[in-house]
């Protein structure tokens, strides 16, 4: 694969990162902006948490339902938004680079010619190559790796923290439900063993009770914004270990240059 190649295929991954991480953000923040007043009822005492209003790591207390910490949820909204900007920053360069510059397009294309060498042909093959000195982007391509191998593991505790804020959220709502619809039995067991974590949230949507003082407007579909904001999350950590490892490859085919770390 050749620069052009690698380029290409960047500026793509690039742009679909900061489209995914965009969709994680918004799927994010309008569950939790409907449902921070509703569920911000923790106790008033200056000693507890007074700012529960988070959608992940919800918690069934004694007399309501109570969000996570807010700043959970503050974390999970604004935490992709740098690596979103350095991914449209990324996508816009390697899309000039391919659409006008066309650098690297015809890298490790061979000529043949015949040369004439003290009396005798000799069939001569040359390769082209891109030009050290006038391309200087060979010599930012393991940066370029460290900063996706960083980004990748950010990404990685960003959705590992709303995978599990949201795994706790749906467990602690199946003893709401449990406590709401005063089952026993046969019917606690299909709360807490068999409704999958859609129809958990979807209970939720319908009959969680608005706070004093607050109401949530329309009803959302809360489960599918959540799973999306998962599923998104989880590409785009997919997607920053492949750009990790097509500029870490670019970065070895060109390990005879000269680096910014002066190797």
């Amino acid at each position: 694969m050749n620069q052009y190649q690698t380029e290409r295929r960047l500026c793509w991954m690039y742009g679909l990162l900061s489209l995914l991480l965009a969709v994680c953000v918004i799927c994010i923040g309008v569950p939790y902006n409907h449902w921070r007043g509703t569920l911000d009822v923790c106790p008033g005492s200056w000693l507890e948490n007074t700012n529960c209003g988070c959608i992940l790591y919800g918690v069934n207390s004694f007399q309501y339902f109570n969000g996570g910490h807010n700043r959970i949820c503050l974390y999970a909204v604004f935490a992709p938004l740098p690596l979103i900007l350095y991914a449209v920053v990324m996508a816009l360069f390697h899309m000039y680079r391919v659409c006008i510059n066309n650098v690297g397009q015809y890298e490790d294309e061979k000529s043949t010619a015949m040369e004439e060498i003290e009396g005798e042909s000799i069939v001569v093959t040359t390769r082209t190559r891109v030009s050290e000195r006038n391309d200087g982007v060979i010599h930012c391509w393991v940066p370029s790796t460290v900063f996706a191998c960083i980004f990748a593991i950010y990404n990685l505790v960003h959705a590992s923290i709303v995978t599990d804020g949201y795994l706790k959220t749906c467990t602690q709502y199946r003893g709401a439900l449990v406590k709401e619809f005063r089952a026993s039995g046969d019917h606690a067991t299909a709360i807490h063993f068999r409704l999958t974590c859609q129809a958990i949230f979807d209970f939720m949507d319908y009959i969680q009770k608005d706070a004093p003082n607050s109401r949530r407007g329309d009803i959302i579909n809360t489960g599918v914004a959540l799973q999306l904001a998962l599923i998104t999350a989880w590409l785009a950590v997919a997607l920053w270990i492949a750009v990790a490892v097509y500029t870490a490859l670019r970065a070895y085919k060109e390990r005879t240059v000269l680096t910014c770390c002066g190797n």
